[in-house]
């Protein structure tokens, strides 16, 4: 069964990731362009096409992924896990080369939008083949006789000449996109909120992956945000009707957001997690996101309880204090792997509506 229409429904089924059991990182042109904002401008611009991270840490986060998913099954939803992937496995498209990286940060690659299971097209090319770890997952899902539909994009070239190389911030005429561009936007951008869906667009690759999404939802209303250089689930979640959890780096999102979200409740939580070292951790000390990103990615199990990592201090405060339930984990260093609890898991099934909230 495939079947979610909101970050907040009673949750059912989830797909838990796995971390990469290796030590090589990839950082091609499609990996520092993704990751510009994050990154300093030396390593931007630096020669080096990959990088290490300990393999301590990487331990680490596979155990904590582990906990995740037991957390999760111990609240009686099924839990699903991506393939292991622990050998290097290199391939070469008729425009690049590259290694299947894992399925880490499930929530990037697939949309799980009603019942249809959309696999986004990638801009990073190391991520090309990353869903064939799920596709067993995936498989079990769409065959359950239920009427769902699994939906996978067209490979595209990812070659230099393709991808919109500018400044996230730079202003785009989207109504005149190069015709050399190719689509290319993560499931991560987009925030489901029954009929309304709110959509983070920073890249005409991103615009067009949007529209072939659209194309898929004749009868949503979406709406389209300039706000961030990466995934919205960094910024901002819907928590339930009328609750938003924001990044307090954006405090004049309400101004961004459609006319019947102006009067819902934002939750902005203050003594966020400082930005961690990581220093040893990498052989280049890189960050790929933000300690603050990461504390408001939390995950929704249904409209009062939500799963938060253990030491993000400011965001259990102001979740309690508004009568939300809490659930705490431990998922470290999501600044180094990119992902935290949201981005780790993906909802396959919620009980919950396609209605207008």
């Amino acid at each position: 069964m495939i079947n979610s229409n909101t970050s907040f429904g009673k949750l059912k089924e989830v797909v838990v990731g796995r971390e990469l059991s290796l030590a090589k990182r990839l950082s091609d042109v499609t990996f520092k362009q993704f990751y510009r904002e994050a990154l300093d401008e030396k390593i931007y611009e630096s020669p080096f096409d990959s990088y290490q991270v300990s393999l301590d840490l990487i331990d680490q986060r596979n155990r904590e992924l582990d906990d995740l998913a037991a957390t999760l099954s111990n609240l009686g939803i099924t839990v699903h896990r991506p393939d292991v992937l622990d050998k290097i496995i290199p391939f070469s498209t008729p425009s690049f080369k590259s290694e299947v990286s894992s399925a880490s940060n499930v929530r990037d690659l697939t949309l799980v939008y009603g019942n249809k299971l959309i696999e986004t097209p990638t801009f990073v090319r190391n991520r090309y083949y990353e869903n064939t770890l799920l596709h067993d997952v995936y498989s079990k899902a769409w065959n359950r006789g239920q009427g769902g539909q699994w939906i996978k994009a067209p490979h595209t070239a990812l070659t230099e000449d393709t991808i919109d190389l500018g400044h996230w911030g730079d202003t785009r005429d989207y109504n005149n996109i190069p015709s050399n561009y190719v689509m290319a936007i993560d499931a991560a951008q987009f925030l489901r909120i029954g009929r309304d869906c709110i959509v983070n667009i920073n890249s005409y690759n991103q615009y067009l992956g949007y529209e072939w999404i659209k194309s898929f939802y004749p009868d949503t209303n979406f709406h389209v945000l300039h706000v961030a250089d990466n995934h919205i689930d960094g910024c901002l979640i819907c928590l339930c009707p009328g609750y938003f959890l924001v990044n307090p780096l954006y405090p004049n999102i309400r101004d961004l957001l459609p006319a019947k979200f102006k009067n819902w409740t934002y939750l902005y939580p203050k003594d966020l997690t400082a930005n961690i070292d990581v220093t040893g951790m990498t052989d280049i000390d890189i960050r790929l996101a933000s300690s603050r990103g990461m504390d408001v990615n939390v995950l929704s199990v249904d409209e009062n309880t939500v799963v938060i990592n253990k030491r993000a201090y400011g965001v259990k405060d102001i979740l309690q204090r508004n009568g939300f339930d809490v659930v705490e984990i431990q998922l470290e260093h999501g600044e180094i792997f990119a992902g935290g609890i949201h981005c780790s898991t993906l909802d396959l099934v919620r009980d919950d509506q396609y209605i207008s909230y």
